[in-house]
């Protein structure tokens, strides 16, 4: 396909419909049968559609492993872990999302979705069984590290991704205080493990299942200078990346916002170099007058942005909803959300089963998951600026 060649919007069906006509048609269903529906999921939907963008039901979050890959993920990566009782460290959201992410995502050759798909489940599920109580557990330098990525947490867009901020402090000031970039790393691993628990909570009063969220990275702290010393760039390179590859499959958008203008330059120069999929989920922009728009194109009203971004959502510290989740009984599984899928209507099972994945969620013809692909971009945007700003090329 040339470069002008014209493409279909992501939210458009295969037979052409626009997210108002699915939604429109589902409805008519809806009321035939007599289905209950979701009023806070409905009134997202509306939204949704006035957007332009996929409806809830049509995610591929929302739905469970067909049963080829139940017996894929038994046969070809569960009977060759090197110890398949890790699978027990997994709740069902996670099962689901490390397969989505290596496999179904993937589009590697399959001996290679496949290898990497048992080195995750490996990996990761002994860290789980080594760390059964992560988000009560005080580690070495949190406040320090905390204090300096400044996270909050928010509400959710209108497809139920949880919404949660940071700020990219003072870079420099840890690294002089002490802490190393393997400690960085474990600190980032207990935030994560919180966003994703936290974006569980969110499903289980909403629904349907919601394993990514949007990620918000506040660049106006950033400090140009400290950024020609090599240590402060691998300590942001650790803080940014360095726990990604334990939580695949997370990321459903990213903005990287308040963004120097030499940061935005060094993306430009690289976008053309990401795959497509990758690249629609990434945002990198100025301030309040240019982030803002583009969130509520992307389906996140103010109310779910929290008030230090510009938002409506009072900021909820990374600390206080560890607090919250652990006072819910955190970490545990999901409670099942179970979605209607048929009705019965005159003795007869009708199936309510969503339309075909939309083309906006076709796999990227690469062998990384997508969220590795994103923080690899970040990683790599972050190490090509502190390198421009270290020869000097950019003052």
């Amino acid at each position: 396909m040339g470069c002008c060649a014209s493409k279909k919007p992501a939210a458009l069906g295969e037979d052409g419909s626009t997210p108002e006509e699915r939604l429109e048609r589902r409805r008519s269903t809806i009321q035939k049968l007599g289905t209950v529906v979701n009023p806070r999921v409905e009134a997202d939907d509306d939204q949704l559609a006035k957007l332009g963008l996929a409806l809830n039901d049509e995610l591929e979050e929302g739905k469970p492993l067909t049963a080829e890959e139940e017996t894929k993920l038994k046969d070809e990566i569960v009977a060759k872990l090197e110890d398949p009782t890790v699978m027990e460290s997994f709740d069902e959201t996670s099962r689901v999302r490390i397969f989505r992410g290596m496999i179904t995502n993937n589009n590697g050759t399959d001996e290679e979705n496949v290898q990497e798909a048992i080195e995750t489940y490996d990996t990761v599920g002994k860290w789980l069984r080594e760390h059964p109580s992560i988000l009560s557990e005080k580690l070495p330098k949190e406040e320090l590290l905390n204090g300096v990525m400044n996270a909050r947490v928010g509400g959710v867009d209108f497809q139920g991704h949880l919404v949660w901020c940071e700020q990219l402090g003072d870079i420099a000031g840890v690294v002089k205080k002490g802490l190393t970039v393997d400690e960085a790393k474990v600190l980032r691993m207990k935030t994560l493990e919180a966003i994703r628990a936290a974006q569980i909570r969110a499903c289980e009063t909403r629904g349907p299942r919601r394993y990514k969220n949007v990620y918000v990275m506040d660049l106006s702290k950033l400090s140009t200078m400290s950024m020609k010393n090599s240590k402060v760039r691998d300590m942001a390179k650790a803080i940014v990346t360095g726990a990604g590859s334990f939580f695949p499959e997370t990321a459903w958008k990213l903005f990287i916002v308040n963004a120097p203008f030499i940061f935005r330059s060094v993306y430009a120069v690289i976008k053309p170099l990401i795959h497509p999929v990758t690249r629609d989920k990434i945002k990198i922009l100025g301030g309040k007058s240019a982030y803002l728009p583009e969130m509520k194109k992307a389906g996140i009203p103010l109310s779910s942005i929290p008030t230090s971004m510009g938002g409506t959502y009072a900021d909820k510290s990374i600390e206080r909803c560890i607090d919250e989740l652990l006072a819910d009984g955190f970490p545990r599984a999901a409670r099942e959300y179970t979605p209607q899928t048929e009705e019965v209507v005159e003795g007869e099972v009708v199936s309510l089963t969503r339309e075909p994945s939309l083309p906006g969620e076709e796999a990227e013809a690469e062998t990384l998951s997508p969220s590795m692909k994103i923080l690899g971009v970040v990683g790599l945007a972050a190490t090509a600026f502190g390198g421009a700003v270290a020869s000097g090329a950019v003052f």
